[in-house]
């Protein structure tokens, strides 16, 4: 659990801010407020989060006061470990001790917020910071940007956006890429368009590969999806003097393609990738897992279970670290053409390589079999799972629609023994 904003760690963390505390002290006459801000700056790393409010409560017991540059120290340890309630707990008790907050007090909070994908937080605190008489800058409104963007709020983020014009907070870099990828989340192809092609060189602001890759992203989700405009984003960074594409650009318009029903296409990048075909900063890419599991899942959507089988094994062969969402995508595509043999086998794969499996991809098998008058070999493929998930003390892969398939696939199953006995 999270340690309470007074102090009061719970466990590890290690007391290193101790030790340095207790090193200056035997040189130095006893630390003041400013000598304490700079060693909590110093605690700025993730895993530094308990040290950094034990050093808080020290202060509180050596009587030594804590001000707006200890609370922004805080504030941005607690950002940068993800903790966005501990950070709005430390807000709410600078306040109650009468320390002013600043610019940098409430950003930090926002972007905590942010990181945690609390949007409403996050707009809550850009409207305490206004009672509070405190102007937002840039930083600011790019964190509750950010933060519309991590909850998918994109009309949000570009109202936010259209504020700072109104308020003449000049945009930067950042916040467009928070503004674009906000559009790119709902799928808003023309919006995040506009951003990228009109509203950012109009603020003088040169667009960099992130800016690019949420523009991709947003022809990919687009309903329906736009493969020929997120290639053509994929072209343009691939010209002279634009940003260098990278993994992340190939996969999302392998990812476009695929939703489009192109599987060729998809596959076809692919291999542009793995033949070493494309360079960013001087190196050849190559395909990662996300690269192979778009492709895959481009041969899920149009049911070609062979090709997805193929590129199974290729990743399999490749060293690349595996995780069961290609399995699922590679179950998906047998289950779609029918090969329920090929879905068991892949369902076994994945417990021959000790990977973790959920209720989707076991449905899928179950289903699989059920439409292919196999019931028999979907309680045969579920029982191992079971088993496996019992012994090793995790959750089961299943869910309520597994629930009701069983009944069923065991109806049938009874049923198909019957009628083999009469036979």
């Amino acid at each position: 659990g999270d340690a309470d904003a007074d102090g009061g760690a719970d466990g590890g963390g290690g007391g290193g801010g101790g030790a340095v505390e207790a090193e200056v002290e035997e040189v130095s006459p006893p630390l003041d407020t400013a000598h304490y801000n700079v060693l909590l700056s110093c605690l700025s790393r993730p895993r530094r989060w308990k040290e950094a409010l034990e050093l808080s409560a020290r202060m509180g017991e050596r009587g030594v006061q804590r001000d707006t540059s200890t609370y922004n120290a805080l504030i941005s340890v607690m950002k940068a470990a993800g903790k966005w309630k501990l950070a709005l707990k430390l807000l709410r008790r600078m306040r109650s001790e009468g320390v002013p907050p600043d610019t940098i007090t409430f950003s930090a909070a926002m972007a905590a917020c942010a990181r945690g994908g609390e949007w409403r937080s996050a707009l809550l605190l850009m409207g305490s910071m206004r009672q509070a008489g405190v102007r937002p800058n840039t930083v600011t409104f790019s964190a509750a940007i950010s933060a519309c963007e991590k909850g998918g709020e994109w009309a949000r983020a570009l109202r936010l956006l259209r504020q700072m014009g109104d308020e003449r907070v000049p945009p930067d870099l950042i916040t467009f890429n928070a503004a674009i990828g906000a559009c790119a989340k709902g799928g808003e192809w023309e919006r995040a368009m506009s951003l990228l092609t009109e509203a950012m060189p109009a603020e003088g602001i040169t667009p960099d590969s992130v800016s690019y890759n949420a523009a991709i992203t947003a022809h990919a989700n687009a309903q329906p999806a736009r493969p020929d405009g997120a290639l053509s984003l994929l072209r343009a960074m691939e010209g002279e003097g634009g940003s260098p594409p990278d993994n992340f650009s190939y996969n999302g318009v392998i990812s476009a393609f695929g939703r489009a029903g192109r599987w060729e296409e998809a596959v076809a990048l692919l291999r542009q990738l793995a033949a070493g075909e494309v360079a960013h900063g001087g190196e050849a890419l190559s395909p990662d897992l996300v690269s192979y599991t778009a492709a895959i899942s481009a041969c899920a959507e149009a049911g070609r279970a062979a090709e997805a089988a193929a590129l199974l094994e290729e990743l399999r062969s490749s060293g690349l670290p595996l995780s069961i969402l290609p399995f699922s995508k590679a179950i998906a595509a047998a289950a779609k053409a029918g090969e329920w043999r090929v879905a068991c086998a892949t369902l076994v794969q994945v417990s021959s390589l000790q990977l973790r499996h959920n209720a989707l991809t076991t449905n899928l098998v179950l289903r699989a079999c059920d439409v292919a008058g196999e019931p028999a070999a979907a309680l045969s493929a579920l029982l191992p799972l079971l088993r496996e998930s019992a012994a090793a003390g995790v959750a089961s892969p299943a869910d309520e629609e597994t629930l009701e398939l069983v009944p069923h696939l065991l109806r049938r199953a009874a049923e198909a023994a019957e009628a083999a006995e009469v036979a």
